[in-house]
């Protein structure tokens, strides 16, 4: 399979940019523990677009991809619970109070009446919440830290989310990962990749599904 050009750049950049940060680490820094702390409270804000969708695991019409994209606002609360060896464990709950698919397929109803139904491309609002969510945070004690992170929750939209037959209430998960930055003891900024999946778990008509290549920059304050 051929990679877009554009998510190979993306990619590239982000590592380019990760190298940067690291190389201008003040010599002295590396005595310095920027370790998370235990108990920690974080808040987060993140924002992310999909320039790409991937066209495996997207089950019917998998082939109608070209032109769709995906934009998201959200909101991180998470919790520091430990971390155990090279690892940092955080709790994290998300609230995204924007979410946009561009291009969705939608019942045209200035059409004619027809069957099937006419349709059209419009960008669907949608809000959605994770209660679930866990980042893998490593070289914990390092001012550049790179992570692992997945969520699972629920999706809410005006219209049905990816084509018409299918819900306005979907099940979400993403998987992913990036790398966080220490601005401070209590500031990170981070820049990751997430593989975002809207699925209604086959309790309705059909279960098409949605999948959407995600990048996004945030920011986290912690309160010790």
């Amino acid at each position: 399979m051929n990679f877009p050009r554009h998510l190979i750049l993306t990619f590239t950049a982000i590592v380019f940019f990760s190298s940067t940060l690291r190389a201008q680490d003040k010599p002295e820094s590396a005595s310095e523990d920027w370790k998370l702390t235990r108990g920690a409270l974080s808040f987060e804000i993140e924002a992310g677009f999909a320039p790409t969708q991937p066209i495996f695991f997207s089950g019917r019409k998998e082939y109608d991809t070209k032109g769709r994209k995906f934009g998201m606002l959200s909101l991180r609360y998470g919790r520091v619970i430990g971390t155990k060896g090279p690892v940092t464990y955080e709790y994290l709950v998300e609230v995204m109070p924007v979410a946009l698919a561009f291009k969705n397929e939608v019942i045209d109803t200035s059409a004619p009446a027809a069957t099937p139904p006419r349709t059209k491309r419009e960008a669907t609002y949608a809000f959605a919440f994770e209660p679930i969510g866990f980042r893998f945070i490593f070289r914990p004690k390092k001012r550049l830290k790179p992570f692992l992170q997945t969520g699972a929750g629920f999706l809410f939209a005006k219209k049905p989310i990816p084509i018409p037959g299918s819900l306005s209430y979907d099940f979400i998960g993403d998987f992913g990962g990036g790398v966080m930055y220490s601005l401070s003891k209590h500031k990170t900024v981070n820049f990751g990749y997430r593989y975002f999946h809207v699925s209604n778990m086959n309790i309705g008509k059909i279960n098409p599904g949605y999948n959407a290549n995600v990048f996004y920059v945030g920011f986290s304050f912690f309160n010790k």
